[in-house]
């Protein structure tokens, strides 16, 4: 009886992606995108610090709070946090607090 001729079929399975990429069983993977930035200039730092200040100041100023001594070193350390993050303190600052009621 003549052996009948069979194509061998692969299973993608069976194979890492790099060869199946050259069989053209898979789609290459995608590059790698670059890194972040691991920081931002100075200029650019400088300038979203100051900002950043000046919406802590502003929030302070909306929300009656008058600046104690050592205020200004916490509004320094905090401006140099990501805006987002300064945005929401300045939210906290802003809301109005809840009076307790008279003893």
């Amino acid at each position: 009886m003549p052996q009948r001729q069979t194509q061998r079929r692969i299973d993608p399975a069976d194979g890492d992606l790099g060869s199946l990429v050259e069989l053209g069983l898979a789609d290459p993977p995608p590059e790698p995108s670059l890194p972040p930035p691991q920081g931002l200039p100075d200029e650019a730092q400088s300038g979203m610090e100051r900002a950043n200040e000046m919406m802590l100041q502003s929030a302070l100023v909306d929300a009656g709070v008058e600046k104690a001594a050592g205020d200004e070193q916490v509004i320094d350390a905090l401006a140099k946090l990501d805006p987002a993050d300064v945005e929401a303190v300045a939210g906290w600052l802003k809301q109005k607090k809840p009076t307790s009621p008279q003893k």
